[in-house]
């Protein structure tokens, strides 16, 4: 497996800012006393406050961390530091031999990841109890999932029937309703609901984004109620929406498909004490979008994934969904060394063409994929856009900062630019300026 280290992959590894702050002070290699790697570890040495130095190791494919500082921050600011000189410095790291400290670390390793691989054989009987165990779990949630749905109708219906400006005033009611949603294992539902509180407080125009989120909910629930009438691709949308879950080890085992993936997007945001790792690529042999979503909680580490720009060779397998874009990595063949191949990149009118031909199929799209080609941003009325030559344009969801930093790199030149399109607005994640030799820009 293909092994990337950028700098925003360590930035995106930091429990807190604080740590990633001290991190960066320790990333220069004069202030390691050794720096060393060999086959995916990297290890150093730094001193600190007492007589010994701190002993640091990283295991790359994971990524796992071990210091021997007091430190109960995972990974800590050492375990920073030394990623952040590997991915300044590589050749830095001169030690090809594993000290006794890191070989000993290694070898645990490697024996804990054998023990757990090493299960004894489950007889025909046993499997067939597990199998009956999580039929009923599953019958049991399916359960839960319909009676909160049932009842989450009947509370938009009051709210609806009441006014929506009466529950403008009630904030705990909509929290109330989204807890609810949670026993009921329907998160999906929650964090929707958690929008329509949102929207509330959106401005003047409150009342028309209130209630396009209210129905919204209403034709997610009604589909749900009925999705026994509906296509299997739609049963799989409506559940994804609601949020059930698939099962991960029964999807891999699945025939996947084989491209060279350009990675033309990544972005990191929290959510309820999560972070969230989306990392979108186009097949350039199929021209077929997938993507990547990654998960972290509190101070766990962050799945690496290829930074933009970069060409992969790699097996992929798809969630079920009248458009599947959602997938697993199954094989990663490693990097290839090509040109990034943009001819997957659309028009303007054709972006909105594709957007309402998917649209229609599966009408709870809120976020697709916008591959644009031959813009220019512009800055009109303190709104950053993208204009093509017939003057066609895109509104840009971006800060001033980031919009300025966007137009210095096209040097106003046409650019392409990726992003997520939620029907109003782009959110730009990469710019691709050909004109400077297939430069790559992450905003």
């Amino acid at each position: 497996m293909t092994i990337f280290w950028t700098t925003e992959h360590v930035n995106a590894l930091a429990p807190d800012a604080a740590s990633l702050k001290s991190g960066r002070a320790l990333a220069v290699a004069s202030k390691w006393q050794t720096l060393g790697q060999a086959d995916g570890i990297l290890w150093g040495e730094i001193k600190g406050s007492g007589s010994t130095p701190y002993r640091t190791a990283i295991e790359q494919a994971t990524p796992s961390f071990k210091c021997s500082c007091p430190s109960r921050k995972f990974p800590c600011k050492h375990g920073l530091g030394l990623a952040l000189v590997y991915t300044a410095q590589p050749d830095a790291l001169t030690q090809t031999e594993f000290p006794d400290w890191v070989a000993e670390w290694v070898n645990k390793r490697v024996q804990k990841q054998a023990a757990k691989a090493s299960t004894e054989p489950v007889d025909e009987a046993t499997l067939k109890k597990r199998e009956k165990a999580q039929e009923k779990r599953r019958e049991a949630r399916s359960d839960k999932v319909s009676t909160g749905v049932a009842e989450l109708q009947t509370w938009l219906y009051d709210q609806v029937r009441q006014g929506l400006s009466q529950s403008v005033m009630d904030s705990r009611a909509w929290d109330k309703m989204a807890a609810r949603m949670i026993d009921a294992q329907a998160p999906a539902l929650a964090r929707r609901l958690q929008r329509c509180a949102e929207a509330r407080f959106s401005g003047d125009a409150w009342q028309e984004k209130l209630l396009s989120e209210v129905a919204y909910l209403h034709l997610l629930l009604a589909a749900y109620s009925r999705r026994e009438e509906l296509s299997p691709d739609l049963q799989a949308d409506i559940a994804a929406y609601i949020g059930e879950t698939t099962n991960k080890t029964d999807l891999l085992e699945q025939a996947g498909v084989i491209d060279n993936w350009l990675v033309v997007g990544q972005a990191i945001e929290e959510q309820d004490a999560m972070r969230i790792q989306r990392t979108w690529l186009i097949g350039t042999q199929q021209t077929r979008y997938a993507l990547l979503l990654d998960f972290a909680v509190a101070n766990q580490a962050m799945t690496l994934r290829p930074p933009v720009g970069s060409v992969i060779n790699a097996e992929l397998v798809f969630y079920a969904g009248s458009w599947a874009s959602r997938a697993l990595l199954k094989q990663d063949n490693g990097a290839v060394s090509v040109t990034p191949d943009l001819s997957a990149f659309m028009s303007i009118p054709a972006i909105f063409q594709a957007f309402q031909t998917q649209l229609a199929l599966s009408p709870w799209l809120s976020q697709y994929p916008c591959a644009v080609n031959a813009v220019i941003p512009v800055r009109h009325n303190e709104q950053w856009l993208l204009v093509d030559r017939d003057l066609m344009t895109l509104p840009l969801k971006i800060p001033d900062s980031k919009g300025w930093h966007l137009l210095a790199f096209s040097g106003g030149h046409p650019v392409s630019v990726f992003g997520e399109w939620n029907g109003e607005t782009l959110l730009p994640l990469t710019v691709f300026n050909e004109q400077l030799g297939g430069s790559v820009e992450r905003l």
